[in-house]
């Protein structure tokens, strides 16, 4: 599908952590924030689809330096997340399988337990809305990988993503989770007049993400 949208490839150089419970790589992301300065921005960060928080951790150890908070929504059940595979795995069983028999949600709150910059929506991110005044200026989508999941999930933080904020959509191109790559281009046809550029950002395991600023 031609996007009508010149995406780029950010060569970001950067070492990840050896942190078995970070899928992401969320190293690749605070750098991006930190290279275009978005913390200079008024408003704070989201997070949707926080799984075990080693990253919600990460985001709210660079937010704390600026003032800021990191609204984290999750449902913290695995196994209501029925999104097949293209081999017919579904998501819940591969989230149950890294935990390992450990509860998510406890293993959330050991890796946030330090932070007190860290708003946690205990809810479905269907079911989420914000005051008309919160601002944010990054947010981060990897939660329910069904294509209408990503796309409510980017409604709920793009009205309130400041100008030149960027929101990021994981797995973007992936061939186990198409429908976040259909969710991206259906949302970049219908943004693009409001989207100034577009990135891709590799992060664990050769996986991208995909970053869109709003103008």
């Amino acid at each position: 599908m031609s996007l009508e949208f010149t995406v780029k490839r950010v060569p970001l150089k950067i070492t990840l952590e050896d942190d078995p419970d970070d899928f992401v790589g969320y190293e690749v992301l605070i750098d991006f924030i930190h290279q275009r300065a978005l913390y200079k921005l008024e408003g704070d960060i989201i997070e949707i689809g926080a799984y075990m928080g080693r990253g919600t951790a990460k985001l709210a150890r660079f937010a704390q330096t600026y003032g800021k908070k990191v609204y984290a929504i999750d449902v913290f059940d695995p196994s209501l997340d029925k999104t097949l595979s293209r081999s017919g795995i579904k998501a819940g069983d591969v989230y149950e399988a890294f935990l390992q028999g450990r509860s998510m949600l406890e293993a959330y709150r050991e890796s946030t337990r330090a932070f007190d910059n860290i708003v946690t929506i205990r809810e479905d991110s269907q079911k989420v809305s914000f005051p008309r005044e919160q601002r944010f200026i990054f947010g981060f989508i990897d939660g329910c990988h069904q294509q209408s999941h990503v796309e409510n999930d980017f409604h709920l933080i793009w009205p309130h993503l400041v100008s030149g904020g960027v929101v990021g959509l994981h797995d973007y191109e992936f061939d186990d989770w198409p429908g976040v790559t259909e969710a991206a281009h259906t949302l970049i046809g219908e943004h693009k007049r409001e989207i100034s550029e577009a990135y891709e950002i590799e992060g664990k395991y050769n996986i991208l993400s995909l970053l869109l600023t709003k103008k």
